[in-house]
Formats: structure tokens, C-alpha cells, sequence
């Protein structure tokens, strides 16, 4: 992909190295598994805090504000199905897309009479158009790559009805830096137990979550890796991607974001 004219080349940043390589040697903990694959059986169960519902509330409002008046919405990354039940639940037609078949098995299962299907997010195809696209708990920081995320982008907004609107979370280079204190989040539920390890690398503008899990099935790790993305720096790649009129705001209140935020949510006009 090019750039247009005038602009900065995007940076492509090192392939990261997962942590047990650096430190020398195999994972003693198990399975090693790809992200998002056995981490499927499990995810909500460690997430069942995630506040979807408030994120929905919160998205909607935002979007009622910025000229949506309903249509049909997708869920983009949309995992388990998470944030997709509770649009579902408030009358909105929702399809959704994510990456990983395992994650989506999950959704299917809960969610039916919703279209699921498999997608990497700078290539996917579904066929139709929406009023509103929506990506939550900072899938795009996934992009690792700037020159990814715009290529996602850009395909969002090609399944923008005209007028349609892009809104997506992010964490921000505070938000990867202060993620957890002290850099573990650990618990256990009647279905697993786990222990995730996250580090931060601002020289790289890389993080690193070395997830382990203890299932019924026995123990695995995945490791899990995002790039932050600034408030300014997502308004200029959601520019370069198209979009004309950006809004970047913090929950719950609606009010403009700040550099110092440590997450951050996107609304964009395609």
C-alpha cells in the first residue's frame, strides 16, 4: 500500500519475541497454544466483569448524538459475542466478524439467530453495508503494524453505508504502561484458574500479556501482544483511512480525550 502524497511513510515496528524466548528457554506451563484458540473455552468466564452492557449504552448515546438512527450494525473482532448480545438485546439488527474460529464457536453457541463469521479485519467480506460498525475492548490494538491498522480501517469504512459511523476503543501508551498493578492480573472461577503476566516496552511501543490458564482440559499459555495508539495518531491514520470527521472521547462522560487517557473511544464518519 501507498501512502498519499505528502505523508509520512507508516512504520512497520520488529516482529516481537515472546517472552520465554527471550528469557531463554520453553514455557513450563503447558500447552502453548495460539492466541485465541484455547483461550476461547474460558474467555468469559475471566471476563464476565467487562462492562458490555455500559460500553453498548455509552456507544449508542454517542452515535444517537453523531446522526445514527439505527440499521443494521456489525460487530467487528466481536470474540464471543460479548458486546454483540447486548445491541442484539436493544432491537438493532447485529452480524459479526472476528478472526478466530474457536472465539466464534463460543458466539454461535450463545447467539444463534446472529450472522458470525470468520474474518481477518484488514481483508474481511461480508457482503453488505451497516449504519454503525463498532469494535470493542481494544481489538484494534492488535494491529501491531500502523500500516495494518489503516488497511482495518479502510475496511470498515467500505462497509459503511453512506453517512454510517465507525466507533472503536482503544488503550493508549499510559493505558499499556499502567495496565495492571504491578503487572499481574490473577484470580480463579469455578472454570479456570489463571495468572497473566503483561509487560511494556515504550522503546518498541509494544505490550506483552503472557497468558497461563488452568482448565478442565489442563494447563496452557497463550501470548497475547498489542501497539498503543495515541489519540492524535488515531486521528491522522483515521484520516489517512478516509474518514472525515473524527471524534475521540473518553467514557463515561462523552467529553474530548486527552493525551494522558489510558483508553480511548473513536467515532468516525465514513
Amino acid at each position: 500500500m501507498s501512502d498519499p502524497p505528502g505523508e509520512a511513510p507508516l512504520e512497520t515496528p520488529e516482529t516481537p519475541e515472546p517472552l520465554a524466548a527471550r528469557a531463554g528457554g520453553p514455557h513450563a506451563t503447558g500447552e502453548r497454544a495460539a492466541p485465541f484458540t484455547r483461550l476461547a473455552d474460558v474467555y468469559d468466564a475471566i471476563m464476565s466483569d467487562v462492562p458490555y452492557d455500559d460500553w453498548i449504552d455509552f456507544l449508542l448515546r454517542e452515535a444517537t448524538a453523531r446522526g445514527f438512527r439505527g440499521g443494521p450494525t456489525l460487530d467487528l473482532a466481536c470474540g464471543t459475542g460479548g458486546a454483540t448480545r447486548p445491541m442484539r438485546d436493544r432491537g438493532f439488527e447485529v452480524d459479526g466478524v472476528d478472526g478466530s474460529e474457536a472465539m466464534l464457536a463460543v458466539a454461535r453457541a450463545k447467539l444463534p439467530e446472529v450472522r458470525f463469521r470468520r474474518g481477518d479485519l484488514r481483508t474481511f467480506r461480508t457482503g453488505r453495508r451497516y449504519a454503525l460498525i463498532f469494535s470493542v475492548f481494544d481489538s484494534l490494538n492488535n494491529m501491531l503494524d500502523p500500516a495494518d491498522f489503516v488497511r482495518a480501517v479502510r475496511r470498515a469504512r467500505a462497509h459503511l453505508l453512506p453517512g454510517g459511523l465507525f466507533v472503536f476503543d482503544a488503550n493508549t501508551r499510559r493505558g499499556l504502561a499502567e495496565l495492571w498493578e504491578q503487572g499481574v492480573a490473577e484470580g480463579a472461577t469455578p472454570e479456570v484458574r489463571y495468572r497473566w503476566v503483561h509487560r511494556y516496552d515504550p522503546a518498541r511501543e509494544l505490550a506483552t500479556v503472557e497468558a497461563t490458564c488452568h482448565d478442565r482440559h489442563g494447563r496452557f499459555t497463550e501470548v497475547h501482544h498489542e501497539r498503543p495508539y495515541d489519540p492524535e495518531v488515531l486521528r491522522r491514520l483515521l484520516r489517512r483511512a478516509g474518514f472525515e470527521a473524527v471524534d475521540v472521547i473518553v467514557f463515561p462522560d462523552g467529553e474530548d480525550a486527552t493525551e494522558e487517557e489510558p483508553r480511548v473511544w473513536t467515532f468516525a464518519r465514513g
